[in-house]
């Protein structure tokens, strides 16, 4: 067990008869002490007086019911993230590649047909 020393003050009403504390680690020791303030009538300073103390243990952590860790989240994150950012690239790389395809074939299998064909030539007249 460790002794953990925090000073923590919060100011809660005098007709509250409780208070919740938060953001304590689990399987740790605490002294919890509790103070008054009020106007000392004598010098009209603040002054303090204990009003009690208390010592206590938190339960420890169930180790089947533990969070999973944020490094193992992120680096899931990151993982899935980079996939898609790949599946993306090689969708549109497959795209291109079967446009310039299609496109290509159909080049190839059309052929010219040349009607009126009229040919100029420069007069002379060979044997």
């Amino acid at each position: 067990m460790f002794t953990v020393l925090i000073f923590s003050s919060r100011m809660i009403p005098a007709a509250s008869k409780s208070f919740f504390l938060t953001d304590l680690v689990a399987g740790r020791e605490y002294d919890l002490c509790v103070l008054a303030v009020y106007d000392d009538g004598l010098t009209s300073l603040t002054a303090t007086s204990v009003i009690g103390c208390v010592q206590f243990t938190t339960q420890e952590e169930y180790k089947q019911c533990r969070s999973l860790h944020a490094q193992f989240l992120g680096g899931t994150m990151i993982i899935i993230i980079g996939g898609i950012i790949v599946a993306s690239v090689l969708v549109f790389i497959f795209i291109l590649l079967m446009k310039y395809k299609v496109y290509n074939n159909h080049h190839k299998n059309k052929t010219t047909k040349v009607n009126n064909v009229c040919s100029q030539t420069n007069g002379s007249q060979s044997g």
